[in-house]
């Protein structure tokens, strides 16, 4: 996974948007109002009028999802946070649930599900997707030759229940016939399997645009219900994951009108499939409307994940629809209580607005779990956790959301006694993270791969920074003593034997690593992962200050004596010890943001026109380190190069209609989560100045705004137990003191 090797083509990817004007958007709390020549509620909404090409979607509630489907009731991927399988000689992968999302309809003739879509069958078509109230829905006209039946499908994964989904299902059919619907739960195929965990090379084409090495895993169906009461009807799925043994409930309560004409419920049960049946005589142009009210649970969030599940689909049909979706509505309405506010530039407000939306639909509060790559989205890098969480997406989530922030440093401490063994394993002490986790914190890094998972240490050094960044902005001293200040202790014990002491030159060094540029293979003295495991030791000690506790003596010695590589004469850091001038600028901004080296302005400025030059001429590739360059670029004050490269950072990987990022410009590898967490810091931390430290918020920089930008406003943003609003507007920053609010 070469995660810094980027093109500089600047493409504007279209995408639909709703418009209206002259309106006013203001919080509805006390706070910063901004003007605006659009209806604020416009750029929490996306959709859509053609049917194809289609480049997907998802929604869900940091516990489990559904991706989205043309017709929206295809059977579609969902993902449930730490579910996994293990197959023999693969690798452990996030596994796709059994379906639950699907419904059948029968026109008398044909099987919708059984038609291709187009815009010849598919008439008066749109999708839209409401990011405030977290809902999908999906409408259409079905022709199917002299048979024409209106369809509206709305779906939403319950914010407010962690447990729920609903989807209901309405039809006006303009014609008289017998018609039939089935609502089912079954199991999926299994993959044909490659042996990741053996394999030395792997020939990886792709499908669907995907590389085909990101199946996901598999969950065995092991038992089926169903019964079948007047109106209603409810149906039950158990299954376990393949070698793992975790055990995932779906149960599903099916509400249909008691007023159907000549209606016929059937229940249909073989090994791995459970469905109801219900026909009927329908009235040309009548309306009937069905409801799915969906509970899935887990083994590793329930001891009875099927009586959980049960009881969540029982209780969810018995509030109804409308109670159900107020609730979940409210639920999503409190977290954009936070939010950050443009004037200016609809387009933009509209991304970010999609950046958070999709960050906040893969990580809730309480969980003790992290964040894959792709999140929950699918199983893109398998569902394991890299340092791209604890790096890329925990910063926003810090000011935003320091609850759900939580989730991500806890699943770090959770893992610690398995990190290290695998440090112990490898000859070292401390905790060495894994390169790739599964939810078990072991490291699952693929055998092609596997000099990541020995090399590429630095990962180490985010987790600690990650565990440092939380106490600051939360200042929860009893949090760091209990669980953080151990993550730290032992990053920093690690890098302590990682080190080598050189005699003759009286220095640490850090030998044979990968880089964060993963071309890079057995480099030594890289400076991104020096600059990270001297931070590392640095927090250590000043956490143990903080905490009166005696910190290890090495720390300071190692830390003090780590060599930084830096080239005096051309006065920029290289980005490896010795490295060729065809590596200069790789990764070394990173040094400035978000490890804040100390350096001279005009170090930091050939550091980033360094690199600068290197994505002139290389590219972007990922959406990774592009996404922060911004954040240097305005800490040396370049406008121009600024602007430069903000556009560069996102316009490229952003996917149509539902502003889905794609990992690289070239590919269509959705929905890239990394890259929506360092955008995020871009806006937060880069168009600000501002920094988390030990006195809170501080101004370090000053503020910069994109050309077309007016005023930036982070809205109710979380520090240290306050609530404050950042204003950026005519080149200054402003931070209002809000309300104070309990640690949770």
């Amino acid at each position: 996974m070469n995660k810094l090797r980027v093109s500089v083509a600047l493409l504007f990817c279209s995408f639909e948007l709703v418009f209206a004007t002259n309106i006013l958007i203001h919080d509805s709390q006390p706070g910063p109002f901004v003007n605006t020549s659009y209806d604020a509620l416009t750029t929490f909404v996306l959709k859509t009028d053609h049917i194809a090409p289609y480049i997907r979607s998802y929604i869900g509630n940091g516990n489990f999802s559904l991706a989205s489907s043309p017709l929206g009731i295809e059977s579609s991927e969902s993902f449930m946070a730490g579910v996994y399988d293990h197959a023999d000689d693969d690798i452990p992968r996030i596994a796709a649930l059994p379906v639950w999302n699907e419904i059948r309809f029968y026109n008398g003739i044909h099987w919708l599900n059984d038609t291709e879509p187009s815009e010849m069958s598919i008439k008066l078509y749109e999708q839209k997707l409401n990011m405030y109230d977290g809902l999908l829905k999906t409408n259409y006209d079905w022709v199917d030759s002299e048979k024409t039946t209106s369809i509206e499908v709305t779906q939403f994964i319950s914010r407010a229940n962690q447990n729920v989904a609903v989807i209901s299902f309405t039809i006006k059919p303009h014609y008289s016939n017998r018609v039939k619907i089935v609502f089912s739960l079954y199991g999926r195929k299994e993959p044909s399997r490659m042996s990741l965990a053996k394999l030395e090379k792997v020939e990886s084409g792709t499908v669907n645009g995907w590389p085909s090495v990101w199946y996901p895993g598999f969950m065995a169906v092991k038992g089926v219900h169903a019964t079948v009461n007047r109106g209603s009807g409810e149906l039950s799925l158990v299954s376990i994951s393949r070698g793992r043994g975790t055990v995932v409930a779906e149960a599903a309560v099916i509400r249909y009108p008691v007023t159907l004409q000549n209606a016929s419920v059937k229940r249909e049960k073989r090994k791995d499939y459970v469905a109801i049946e219900i026909s009927f005589s329908c009235s040309a142009d009548s309306i009937y409307t069905f409801y799915k009210y969906v509970g899935i649970s887990s083994s590793s969030e329930s001891n009875k994940p099927l009586e959980t599940a049960k009881q969540a689909a029982a209780n969810c049909s018995k509030e109804g629809f409308k109670l159900s979706f107020n609730n979940h509505k409210e639920a999503w309405h409190k977290l954009w209580q936070t939010d950050i506010l443009v004037q200016g530039n609809q387009h933009f407000q509209t991304l970010i607005h999609s950046m958070i939306f999709y960050l906040l639909c893969s990580v809730r509060e309480n969980t003790q779990f992290s964040i894959p790559p792709m999140g929950l989205s699918s199983s893109g890098y398998y569902g394991h956790i890299f340092w791209d969480a604890d790096t890329w997406m925990l910063p926003p989530l810090l000011l935003m959301h320091p609850d759900i922030a939580k989730s991500v440093v806890m699943f770090r401490h959770r893992t610690l006694k398995v990190a290290m063994r695998n440090a112990k394993q490898n000859g070292y002490r401390g905790a060495m993270y894994p390169w790739e986790s599964d939810e078990l914190g072991e490291e699952t890094t693929p055998r092609f791969a596997y000099q990541n998972a020995l090399y590429e240490n630095h990962v180490t050094a985010d987790v600690a920074i990650g565990q440092w960044q939380y106490y600051l902005a939360t200042g929860d001293t009893q949090w760091l003593r209990e669980y953080g200040y151990k993550v730290i202790r032992e990053g920093a014990n690690f890098w302590v034997s990682r080190a080598i002491y050189n005699g003759d030159k009286d220095r640490f060094e850090i030998k044979n690593v990968v880089s964060v540029d993963e071309g890079l293979i057995g480099i030594d003295n890289d400076a991104y992962t020096n600059a990270a495991a001297m931070k590392t030791l640095e927090i250590a000690v000043e956490a143990s200050d903080i905490l009166r506790l005696k910190p290890n003596p090495k720390w300071a010695e190692v830390c003090q004596k780590l060599l930084i590589p830096f080239d005096a004469t051309g006065n920029y850091h290289p980005t490896y010890e010795n490295a060729p001038p065809s590596t200069r600028g790789s990764v070394v901004p990173l040094l400035s943001y978000p490890l804040e080296l100390p350096m001279k302005s005009s170090t930091k400025r050939n550091d980033l026109q360094n690199a600068y030059e290197l994505l002139r001429r290389s590219g972007l590739g990922v959406m990774m380190s592009v996404t922060l360059y911004p954040i240097v670029a305005a800490e040396i004050e370049d406008t121009i190069l600024f602007n430069r490269l903000f556009e560069g950072s996102y316009k490229d990987f952003l996917r149509g209609p539902f502003n889905v990022l794609a990992e690289t410009p070239q590919s269509n590898s959705v929905n890239f989560l990394t890259g929506a967490g360092g955008f995020l810091q871009q806006v937060i931390f880069g168009y600000t100045g501002l920094r988390i430290g030990r006195n809170g918020l501080e101004k370090k920089y000053k503020p910069m705004l994109p050309a077309g930008i007016d005023k930036i406003i982070l809205k109710n943003f979380s520090i240290r137990g306050k609530r404050v609003d950042v204003i950026v507007h005519n080149g200054e920053v402003e931070i209002i003191m809000k309300d104070r609010l309990p640690y949770r």
